[in-house]
């Protein structure tokens, strides 16, 4: 009789054969592994990848949770200025899911073969359908028209962002060959660039704004808002942070010294291009000091660099803004959600 091993579910209970249950976490990788579903994540080898999909999953929320009624009313009292800045930080919202290239993210799940991991980027998908309900839901109750928040981002600092991306991206595809330490790069000059440079530092100059009329009771609800969807893309960098790390521990050919300074270089570009977008919008009427703005962007620059193995290249001794690494989820964002990666026979859980 074959030996076997007994997993615990909940109050159910798999018997898995050892033997196939061993060989299949041995072929478990983060790329290059054995390629399958979702139906075939037992054992679990990146135990943090599913428990990391366990707190997006049960953090779901919904704009509609959040009262706009406050913002409704103060609306058409706030100042011209600061209107200006929350149309032009709706604005940016909406382009940077065509700035950030999304569809890469599907093509790094494609790419990505332990079917642990490929379920947590399934939370992605519904994260971007929330990102797009949170637009409807702004623009619609405060009846602001989207087209005029477009026209507020078409300068030259949002092509820059856009250009950086767009120059700096590797053309990749499910098909790519990612045995060869080129396109192993490849993968992780993407995630690096999309997940760490763009949507882990970029913009937020405009998130800090709108955090910081919300602290003065300046449309609250909208602050709300925001803080939620901040959370999920704290999740998302948790989840690129070890996903790359993961990489590095197996696949040791591409982290070169000088791949190594490319991302560094990617990051530093990122938080000028970030800082020359400080200089064009109104950040003071949102009770911001340019200067201390464009200061924590590179504090937070180093926390994402840091959080990736990577050395800090500006060396703030505290943050400029303590307050908002509370609302950006800064701490929280920064944090492994890892576990050994062992052969579990005992979870506690009851819908995997």
């Amino acid at each position: 009789m074959a030996d076997t091993i007994t997993i615990t579910l909940g109050e159910r209970s798999f018997t898995l054969d050892r033997e196939k249950a061993e060989e299949a976490y041995a072929a478990k990788k983060v790329i290059n592994g054995r390629n399958s579903m979702f139906f075939n994540i037992l054992p679990l080898k990146y135990n943090w990848a599913y428990a990391l999909y366990k707190e997006m999953k049960n953090s779901h929320w919904e704009p509609g949770e959040i009262s706009l009624q406050t913002d409704v009313a103060q609306w058409s009292q706030l100042s011209e200025p600061c209107q200006t800045l929350y149309k032009t930080a709706l604005g940016a919202f909406a382009k940077s899911q065509e700035i950030f290239h999304s569809g890469g993210i599907y093509t790094i799940r494609d790419l990505v073969t332990a079917p642990e991991l490929k379920l947590v980027f399934g939370r992605f998908v519904h994260e971007e359908n929330t990102r797009s309900d949170v637009l409807v839901c702004l623009h619609g109750t405060l009846g602001i028209n989207p087209m005029e928040c477009s026209a507020l981002v078409a300068t030259p600092a949002m092509a820059a962002k856009e250009q950086f991306v767009t120059e700096k991206l590797s053309p990749l595809d499910r098909n790519t060959d990612t045995t060869i330490t080129e396109n192993k790069q490849a993968v992780a000059r993407n995630i690096f660039l999309m997940n760490q440079c763009m949507e882990g530092t970029q913009f937020f100059s405009l998130w800090a704004s709108i955090f910081s009329l919300a602290a003065q009771n300046k449309l609250p609800g909208t602050g709300g808002i925001l803080s939620k969807l901040l959370g999920d893309v704290s999740y998302r960098i948790s989840l690129f942070d070890k996903l790359l790390k993961e990489m590095i521990e197996e696949n040791p050919d591409f982290w070169t010294p000088s791949f190594q300074q490319e991302l560094i270089d990617l990051m530093t570009e990122a938080v000028t291009i970030e800082q020359g977008l400080i200089a064009t919008i109104p950040v003071a009427d949102a009770g911001l000091d340019p200067q201390a703005l464009a200061a924590y962007i590179e504090y937070l620059a180093d926390e994402r660099l840091a959080d990736c193995g990577l050395p800090r290249q500006y060396h703030h001794a505290t943050s400029p803004f303590p307050w908002l690494d509370e609302q950006i989820h800064l701490t929280s964002g920064s944090s492994a959600h890892a576990s050994a990666s062992t052969l579990d026979t005992t979870f506690d859980d009851d819908d995997l």
